[in-house]
């Protein structure tokens, strides 16, 4: 068996375990932050004005863009309400100060605040003072970022993405498998435009994280302070730092370390700077993403760095390979430097496989998460788009190791190898790195998707719940018959109808009849709302009884989807009642 088919062979096994490793054992997904609790209680009913709101979250919070809103009764927004802050000191909980002396009624509580993995997490709740007078408003809803600005910030972070396998990979190549080829006029070119277009891309960041978190103008010099103070806007500082270190030392770099010399100390000191560079960088892009959140982010953080830092130097390497060492004609260059590059790219792509399929069990874990979410669909790409990069990489090392990797034997051999590949067989080479170039970029955009996206977790539980929202909502018309007790005074009909049976205000009209359809008199009608899948209620219908025999009530609390009960209590005398329960579902 040739050496490459036994490559080949190993390597697909060691993604045949990886992905058994990965759909058969449940991760340990982080997720956004959740609310766990709140002061008031959703839905509760005071007594009288509270003077502040506190929510606890199920991670550390930044307040640096929070931002919380009541809308009082009347669907309008209330002013006075103080910015957030953490309150006694604890990371995980924020709370707002609220104006004095608010009016009865029900009031709704939004929010958006960034979690530790710094991505927006907005929602609502509602409580009541004194007395309900209906649902969460439809007006609820944070105001997001601009389809412009979230399409820039998308674009800015896959630059950076770029940039930073570009300078990364660049440097790799030139410390390592081409000994001399930093004096390479189209090797500084690149390592320049990487650096440019990475500074570029982190201003970029900075500018627009604000806007796509609390929407807004990337303009807007107040979302920009409160950007710099948040724990994103702190990590792309020290990025910009690091690259203002960077840029002096790629200017000064060739006067501390002897270029010339090649030896096997020497190129270990070379990848050692580049690679110490590389960690540098890398680790702003862990502190700003998932790996910074959940459980196990102390193991989730270096393993992050490890998986961008193997991606950046065999992708990388690529537009190296292809743009400048390819079209040298540098024969014993090429003939240096391309089997060393085709081993090292084995070595990341063996790196990628482990820290990949980490990273996978850990933000998703589960076949259904990984087919029933965009994050897994998203992640799923990624993983195709590697495996064809994988046999491109495969054919390539084959023809690395059929042109260049042959033993010299004969005087043939000696002529070959000073000849190099003939120049159809460079244009072949050419072509297959560079479609291997143009998929790279592809895997950078997957990448920075999923940095920003819904952990596939948190995405599957909540498809979950919306799910179980009951497909038939809308108005409730039912007649149902009730027996109270007391013989046949307490017996009859109850028409209930709930309109329009959606999220907000909703009016509930009950009517007693006999058994012949026509008005009876009642001594009482109650009606009460509750979601017995959150623990919802019962919140009080406040209704008005007319003529004995009808109660209109024209502000039920349906304060979110889900499939609701109303609880009908219709007493006949000062002891009889029955209590019917009509399903309401909402959404």
């Amino acid at each position: 068996m040739s050496r490459h088919k036994r490559w080949a062979r190993r390597l697909a096994a060691v993604l045949g375990l990886a992905a058994i490793a990965l759909v058969s054992v449940p991760g340990t997904a982080s997720a956004h932050a959740v609310l766990l609790s709140t002061t008031p209680n959703g839905f509760q009913l005071l007594d009288s004005a509270p003077s502040e709101v506190t929510m606890r979250f199920s991670e550390s919070i930044d307040v640096s863009l929070a931002e919380v809103r009541l809308i009082g009764p009347g669907g309008t927004n209330v002013d006075g309400v103080s910015k957030p802050a953490h309150a006694a000191a604890a990371p995980d909980t924020i709370a707002a100060t609220l104006p004095a002396n608010l009016a009865k009624g029900t009031y709704t509580v939004t929010y958006r605040v960034t979690s530790a993995d710094s991505h927006p997490v907005e929602g609502a709740f509602a409580f009541s003072v004194g007395t309900v007078t209906g649902g969460v408003a439809e007006n609820s809803r944070p105001a997001s970022a601009g389809a412009g600005v979230s399409l820039l910030y998308g674009l800015a972070r896959w630059l950076a993405y770029a940039a930073l396998a570009l300078m990364i990979g660049t440097a790799f190549f030139a410390a390592v498998c081409w000994p001399g080829g930093e004096s390479s006029t189209g090797i500084r070119r690149i390592l320049w435009a990487g650096w440019a277009t990475l500074l570029g891309a982190t201003l970029a960041s900075l500018a627009l994280y604000g806007p796509s978190v609390a929407g807004g103008s990337p303009l807007d010099p107040a979302l920009l302070g409160a950007t710099l103070g948040s724990r994103i806007g702190v990590v792309l500082l020290v990025r910009l730092m690091v690259l203002g270190l960077l840029a002096v030392a790629m200017v000064r770099l060739r006067r501390i370390v002897p270029f010339t010399a090649h030896s096997p100390a020497d190129l270990r000191r070379r990848a050692a700077i580049v690679l110490g560079i590389g960690v540098a960088l890398v680790v702003t892009w862990g502190l700003a993403n998932h790996s910074a959140a959940g459980s196990g982010a102390l193991l989730a953080l270096p393993v992050d760095a490890i998986h961008l830092l193997a991606m950046a130097i065999w992708l990388g390497g690529l537009p190296v390979l292809l743009g400048v060492l390819l079209r040298s004609g540098d024969v014993p260059g090429m003939r240096a430097a391309v089997p060393v590059f085709s081993q090292i790219a084995l070595i990341c792509v063996l790196v990628l496989v482990v820290t990949g399929t980490y990273q996978a069990w850990r933000e998703v874990g589960t076949p259904a998460a990984l087919f029933g979410t965009s994050y897994g669909l998203v992640l799923a790409a990624k993983v195709g788009m590697v495996v064809v990069l994988v046999v491109l990489g495969a054919y390539a090392r084959k023809w690395v190791q059929r042109h260049y990797a042959f033993e010299i034997v004969t005087v043939s051999d000696k002529r070959r190898a000073k000849r190099g590949p003939e120049k159809q067989e460079i244009g072949r080479f050419r072509r297959m790195v560079a479609v291997e170039v143009v998929v790279a970029a592809a895997v950078l955009g997957a990448t920075a998707s999923l940095v920003n996206a819904e952990p596939a977790a948190a995405e599957l539980a909540r498809i979950r719940e919306e799910a179980a929202i009951p497909q038939r909502s809308g108005p409730v018309n039912t007649v149902l018959p009730f027996d109270a007790g007391g013989g046949p005074a307490g017996t009859g009909k109850l028409a209930v109808l709930v309109t329009p049976g959606k999220v907000g205000r909703n009016e509930v009209h009950l009517a007693a009849l006999d058994s012949n359809g026509r008005p009876k008199q009642v001594a009482e009608l109650r009606a009460e709302l509750s979601l017995p899948s959150r623990g919802i209620g019962p919140l009080p219908v406040d209704m008005r009884f007319l003529g004995g025999d009808h109660a209109i009530g024209t502000n039920a609390p349906i304060t979110m989807p889900g499939m609701w009960e109303l609880s009908v209590t219709v007493r006949t005398s000062e002891i009889d009642q029955a209590v019917l329960r009509v399903p309401v579902g909402a959404r």
